[in-house]
């Protein structure tokens, strides 16, 4: 099987739609030798943050000499992205090779009904995620990762990471998200998110919210885990926050503060920082060797594409995965705090199932005019159909086009100003693509 032919067959598997629940993944692993029994893991989940907590984490662990498995999604540019060890993508072949071993293990559990039905089962078959977890883990296990850090899909309780037993899990933050599928109060959303607690085991966790933290409270009490709620457990102070990177102090209350460096941009981004460290330090208790000083360095080096990731010139362009209204916030926040706010061209683009009137609710009272555009993926919302922002944003534009829309966003903003674009992940990844083939031109 070429790499080609692999990654068809994967999308392919997204007929079957999202699926929460634990029985298939079991069930391939349990085919495979149990892959995610063979490694000690760390499972990230939350609402904003865990991927950046995750990369902090696994930048970390690498700074400590460890051998690094990072599991993440969405991804940017390319699938291989999800799937990393010590920082570098899954190569084409081990996709393809893994494929190869997965996809006669899953035509013999799960007899696909497409013969005789033309509608597939979305009950008895794999998903495209579940699939693509078993991939990683198998990937994990053959690459001899010392850790794997794992971000959550969705929720926590159903979602297939949730096979691991981590030895420390992480709760970043928690805010309305998936509603069709959590819940729709932040206490029964908590409930899903707390799901990756097992029974205990160490947790750290950034939520906020009072509700949220109650449940996520009950839920450790009940399962005998130690919960390290860093809000409450340390002590936290900005020295610097500007377009080059941030510098804080952080230590546990009561004791001496040390010093990081963060290349992250946005005080959000400090939240998710603090929330590593605990991490990483309840991991040396539990034996892992990581010292003081690659903490920092880990710190220092860590980069994660696609959240408030500038490119530089006149105006200045910021690329933003902000997706949900708490995301929207805490952008809008940093473009306040940079004193972009008044000079800014929003180029947004969203998926139909978010609740993109409280997102521009957030955004558009610091732009001048905003333009809507078209995400690349088939759940993408028509921005003509996005009736009521007319009442919401100040002058309204549509642009079908991402890579239109921000040609567009260039030519009608002022130099000092910037170009916001933002909405969903879907959105960066098609106007990284656009950036890309615009240098690449001759």
């Amino acid at each position: 099987m070429t790499y080609s032919e692999a990654i068809t067959y994967l999308y392919g598997l997204q007929r079957y739609g999202v699926k929460l629940g634990l029985e298939n993944i079991h069930r391939l692993l349990a085919a495979v030798g149990d892959p995610h029994r063979q490694f000690p893991s760390i499972l990230i989940g939350g609402t904003n943050g865990k991927g950046s907590t995750a990369a902090f984490l696994s930048s970390i662990l690498q700074a400590a000499g460890h051998r690094v498995g990072l599991y993440t999604s969405p991804h940017l540019l390319e699938f291989r992205e999800r799937i990393q060890i010590n920082g570098q993508p899954i190569t084409e072949a081990d996709v393809a090779s893994l494929v190869d071993k997965l996809r006669p293990v899953i035509s013999d559990l799960f007899p696909t009904p497409y013969a005789l039905h033309p509608t597939p089962s979305i009950i008895s078959h794999p998903t495209f995620f579940e699939v693509t977890t078993a991939l990683a883990f198998l990937h994990f296990v053959r690459s001899k990762v010392e850790y794997a850090v794992v971000e959550v899909g969705m929720g926590g309780r159903f979602d297939a990471t949730n096979v691991l037993d981590a030895q420390v899990a992480v709760v970043t933050n928690i805010a309305l998200e998936h509603e069709e599928y959590l819940g729709t109060t932040l206490g029964a959303i908590a409930a899903e998110k707390a799901g990756i607690i097992k029974q205990a085991t160490r947790v750290v966790t950034a939520v906020e919210a009072p509700e949220a933290l109650a449940v996520m409270t009950e839920v450790c009490h009940a399962r005998g885990a130690i919960l390290f709620d860093i809000r409450n457990a340390y002590d936290w102070r900005i020295h610097r926050s500007d377009l080059s990177g941030q510098r804080f102090s952080a230590g546990e209350k009561g004791q001496p503060s040390d010093t990081f460096e963060i290349p992250l941009l946005g005080r959000h981004q400090v939240v998710n920082a603090i929330t590593a460290v605990a991490a990483a330090r309840l991991l040396r208790t539990a034996g892992a060797a990581i010292s003081e000083r690659s903490i920092r360095d880990g710190l220092r080096r860590t980069q994660w594409p696609g959240r408030l990731q500038l490119f530089l010139g006149q105006p200045l362009l910021i690329l933003d995965g902000a997706h949900n209204p708490a995301g929207a916030a805490a952008l809008g926040a940093f473009l306040v705090e940079q004193r972009f706010s008044g000079r800014v061209t929003l180029v947004f683009g969203v998926l139909q199932d978010k609740n993109w009137i409280a997102m521009l609710q957030e955004l558009a009272p610091l732009a001048q005019r905003v333009i809507l555009t078209r995400p690349e993926n088939e759940r993408a919302a028509d921005p003509r159909h996005l009736a009521e922002a007319e009442r919401i944003c100040p002058k309204l534009e549509i642009a079908e086009d991402v890579a239109e829309a921000i040609a567009l966003a260039r030519a009608v903003t002022s130099p000092e100003g910037a170009v916001v674009v933002t909405g969903s992940l879907f959105v960066i990844s098609a106007a990284l693509r656009a950036l890309r083939a615009h240098d690449s031109r001759p």
